[in-house]
């Protein structure tokens, strides 16, 4: 008796090959229908730019190469297939974001690296009105979370909360015996306020996650519309206070903490504090640099306040100091601030920044703007607007639908491809049923963020891999959250859009 030859004697390609083949083939294939699509007056180069963004964002969701990788598509078949000069596509990846990324990424992993955000994490759960009871706990993990996310990415946020919520439940486990079997409500509750508290504050402001700027960016591509710091926190902020109570409702729905008041909370909070000690030097440093890129973001609105906006410093203020401008200022202190003289050491070093640069979400932003740019130049986003106003939607069903779309799609594809796909879509069809566009521009990387499913993203694998959540309870409860999560921003928006 012989036994089945294997796939590999065969030669017949195993599952994961076969698997893999598709999703090298997926790319090709999407481009295709999209090239053969009717368009009215889109010539033939605009067809082959649609087909090629397409075959980009099927290679960023199935992942058969790097994103970075994916990325550099047009760069060959741009000049190959006659789109555009070979000078024309490098240009395209000539974009502002890919240096606002990176200092505001690289800011935010100077705060944890020399551990300023977990000083000021341990100091907010030690306040008064904050320590003692279980719910008030869980409320003011979410809100610092929050608070924290409105500078640092949510991935970068989440990492930074994690370990502060770990060691708290396993602190109370040691106090409390009866705890220590199987997982707790309270260790659920954490591990997901981590992840919806990251999310909430990542709305906040433009540095609160990559593709804010990509919306910025967006906007002003395709309706010359400039969208300030403090006016996007205008609507932000509400909407990051509406979501930090509704998510904190839904958590206590669903993960009720077993007792009301924190076994030990207050003694671990203060012993943890007690180990930090004294500001260190790197902390020192690091936040000196944070505190000018405050002060560089704020000062143009200052001047405008105080100074009006006719006078010539204030003029300058806009030109010099513009929101692109602050994150290469950013990079240099970062580089040049001491921390230890005689050492030669800075607040970060080349190797250890290259390191925690991220850059293939760098490349791919800043490549999903570039085409963008392209299919600009062809009319496509408009006749795309256009298709969704042709389908009869209102200013208030619009927003509804967009985010709708935008949240449960984020779940399966990065929150960058959905921004980048679907800005260039709803943008330009918000103008056009009469809603602001520059709503829609916030709108849209409000509710690009996945938390349903724990392959969504790095901050729902983070909070998962805490082992203090059941998958099917994460998928349940997110679902839930990211319905009501999707409602409850296009609701703040419409409200404040007449005042954007």
């Amino acid at each position: 008796m012989t036994t089945p030859a294997s796939s590999a004697s065969t030669g017949q390609p195993t599952a994961s090959a076969s698997a893999l083949m598709l999703k090298f083939a997926s790319g090709p294939i999407v481009a295709l229908l999209l090239y053969v699509l009717p368009y009215e007056g889109v010539p033939p180069e605009g067809r082959v730019a649609l087909g090629v963004f397409g075959w980009m964002v099927m290679w960023w969701m199935a992942r058969p190469v790097p994103w970075a990788v994916a990325s550099i598509i047009p760069l060959i078949l741009f000049p190959m297939l006659n789109v555009m000069s070979v000078g024309a596509t490098v240009a395209l990846y000539g974009q502002n974001i890919f240096f606002w990324i990176w200092g505001t990424i690289l800011m935010g992993y100077a705060m944890d690296r020399h551990g300023l955000a977990k000083r000021f994490a341990l100091w907010f759960m030690s306040l008064k009105w904050v320590n003692g009871s279980a719910n008030r706990t869980a409320f003011g993990f979410m809100l610092v979370t929050g608070l924290i996310s409105m500078m640092l990415s949510d991935a970068a946020t989440v990492a930074v909360m994690i370990p502060v919520a770990v060691s708290l439940v396993a602190f109370i486990r040691t106090v409390q015996p009866q705890e220590s079997k199987g997982r707790s409500n309270f260790g659920a509750f954490l591990a997901l306020g981590a992840l919806y508290g990251s999310v909430a504050g990542g709305t906040a402001t433009i540095a609160g996650i990559p593709h804010n700027a990509l919306s910025v960016a967006l906007l002003e591509q395709l309706t010359g519309r400039s969208l300030g710091w403090f006016e996007w926190m205008f609507a932000g902020v509400p909407v990051f206070v509406v979501l930090l109570l509704v998510f904190y409702w839904v958590l206590r729905f669903f993960l009720p903490p077993e007792f009301k008041v924190v076994p030990g909370g207050s003694a671990f909070l203060e012993e943890e504090r007690r180990k930090l000690g004294p500001l260190s030097a790197g902390e020192r440093s690091t936040l000196f640099v944070f505190a000018m890129m405050v002060t560089l973001f704020v000062l143009p609105a200052l001047f405008d306040l105080t100074l009006g906006a006719d006078n010539p410093v204030t003029a300058w203020a806009q030109r010099g100091l513009n929101l692109y401008v602050v994150p290469p200022v950013i990079l240099l202190l970062l580089f040049s601030t001491p921390v230890n003289w005689r050492q030669g050491q800075f607040v970060l070093g080349w190797r250890d920044a290259v390191a925690h640069t991220p850059w293939d979400i760098m490349i791919l932003v800043t490549a999903a703007t570039g085409v963008m740019d392209a299919l600009v130049d062809f009319h496509f986003v408009e006749l795309a607007g256009g298709a969704v106003a042709g389908l009869g939607l209102g200013s208030v069903s619009m927003a509804f639908v967009a985010s709708g779309v935008v949240a449960f799609s984020t779940n399966l594809i990065s929150g960058v491809a959905a921004t980048s796909f679907f800005g260039g879509i709803f943008i330009p069809a918000a103008a056009q049923v009469g809603l602001n566009p520059a709503t829609m521009a916030i709108l849209i990387p409000n509710a690009a963020v996945g938390i349903a499913l724990p392959w969504a993203g790095a901050s729902c694998g983070t909070a998962f891999a805490t082992g203090q959540i059941e998958m099917k309870d994460m998928i349940r409860i997110g679902l839930v959250a990211t319905l009501i999560f999707a409602f409850t921003t296009a609701a703040v928006h419409l409200v404040l859009a007449p005042f954007l």
